[in-house]
């Protein structure tokens, strides 16, 4: 699979929102190192299956609108 890249804003959004969360629900105050590192990781390895997700949602929505327009071009065929 080939890397998931991430703007800086993109990047720095994910490492915030991660360090806000570990402060509201565990008391841990992550530092500017830890946190990039911790976000690298959430990247690198839930990443791919969140990616995954949304690859097999976009197949399926995909899916239910060509059955719509084969459903309608069905409907307006000349008997």
């Amino acid at each position: 699979m080939a890397e998931i890249k991430l703007s800086a804003g993109e990047k720095e959004d994910i490492r915030q929102k991660l360090v806000d969360y570990c402060e509201a629900n565990f008391d841990l105050r992550l530092e500017q190192f830890d946190a990039d590192f911790f976000t690298d990781f959430v990247i690198e390895e839930l990443g791919p299956a969140l990616y995954n997700a949304g690859v097999e949602e976009a197949i399926k929505t995909h899916a239910t609108y060509c059955e719509r327009i084969q459903e309608e071009m069905d409907l307006k065929k000349i008997l």
